[in-house]
């Protein structure tokens, strides 16, 4: 049976309850740290109540920015924090679920325009997902056939996407989020998030360059839909972790110097260095993934949107722009929603860290 969790229909339980009207909150939680954001629906207008991020290190006796995994009560305590330091009232949720906890593909079927596709997808699930189906919530959708050699793509080739999530990991945060009051949220992988965060339908082919701390992950979009995902183990705690050892600094030390470093600073180019050295092999197999790509499908890429809370280091959009050579920009998903004017600076700068949970709440007024 095909479960519409992850991808469609999740928002009518929100409507029916007036959830939209009161506020929803986009909830990501990441490896080092937790962000949300509120919105509301104001006279038809998108409107941003209120956001906040708050660091997970420390619940774990650790330093900011380093990758924790956290025991189920102090990820109450951080989600409680943050709910109250950032003054949300909303009751409606929409969770956007780590790519840890997930596995999301594309694959290609042989089958007639009519057939249903339903019993097949599941069968290529079992070839491709690393767990028994019975142990994930599985769902999938049909993405349109691109192909610059129609000989690889026959009338009866039809490709789609596959998305899956740990039964175990749902119900870990199905508890966290009835614990704090948020009941049981609409679910969605965060990639899906991102990309609607960012997604703008004069711009038909897009790549985003997610920066998390642990990882770093490429997501090409067609039309607002993922075609192609590619993840690498490299994020901003290995950068942090090379500043420290150049400098000889502690990593909590290390974590501030990276975001308050200037270009005028006398060491800004050796600290530079062992930043951008941490994702040069992620970068390079970011390029191939994406010409790759364009020689299969005749889709040029040519806008680059860079998120993620490391993405905000100084000059790291100049600098993914050298080894991709294609446009970059940093991510600002509160484009998307009405603020005050006064905020603009401020949502510009922290726009790249908030790309998920903008993009999981906006989930509620599609």
């Amino acid at each position: 049976m095909k479960i519409m969790s992850l991808l469609n229909n999740i928002v009518s339980a929100l409507k029916s309850e007036g959830g939209i009207q009161n506020g929803v909150v986009g909830v990501d939680i990441g490896s080092s740290s937790m962000k949300v954001v509120e919105l509301k629906d104001k006279n038809g207008v998108i409107t941003l109540g209120t956001y906040g991020e708050i660091q997970l290190g420390p619940y774990a006796g650790k330093s900011i920015g380093e990758s924790v995994n956290l025991e189920p009560k102090q990820e109450q305590e951080a989600l409680i924090d943050i709910i109250r330091e950032s003054s949300i009232n909303a009751k409606s949720a929409v969770l956007a679920m780590p790519l840890s906890a997930s596995f999301v593909t594309n694959v290609s079927i042989e089958a007639d325009a009519d057939a249903d596709l339903s019993s097949m997808v599941r069968v290529e699930a079992r070839k491709v997902i690393p767990a028994s189906l019975s142990e994930v919530t599985l769902d999938w959708a049909e993405v349109e056939t691109v192909s610059k050699d129609q000989k690889q793509s026959t009338s009866n080739t039809r490709h789609v996407l596959i998305a899956s999530i740990q039964n175990t990991a749902l119900e870990r945060f199905n508890i966290l989020m009835k614990f704090v009051g948020l009941g049981k949220p609409p679910t969605e992988i965060e990639c899906f998030s991102t990309i609607r965060g960012l997604y703008n339908i004069e711009e038909e082919n897009i790549a985003v360059v997610d920066l998390g701390a642990v990882s770093s992950k490429l997501y090409i979009a067609r039309k607002g839909m993922l075609m192609r995902m590619y993840r690498i183990r490299a994020g901003g705690a290995l950068a942090t972790k090379n500043i420290s050892e150049l400098k000889k600094v502690s990593f909590e030390e290390a974590e501030k110097l990276k975001f308050a470093i200037k270009k005028e600073n006398s060491d800004f180019a050796e600290i530079k260095r062992a930043h951008d050295s941490s994702y040069e092999r992620a970068f390079r197999e970011f390029n191939q993934v994406i010409k790759d790509y364009e020689n299969k499908t005749g889709n040029n890429i040519n806008t680059i949107y860079l998120t993620g809370g490391a993405a905000q280091f100084v000059g790291m959009d100049t600098y993914v722009k050298s080894i991709l050579n294609r446009e970059v920009y940093l991510a600002n998903p509160f484009s998307k929603v009405s603020y005050p004017a006064f905020m603009d600076d401020n949502m510009h700068e922290i726009g790249p860290g908030f790309a998920v949970a903008v993009g999981a709440a906006l989930r509620a007024f599609e």
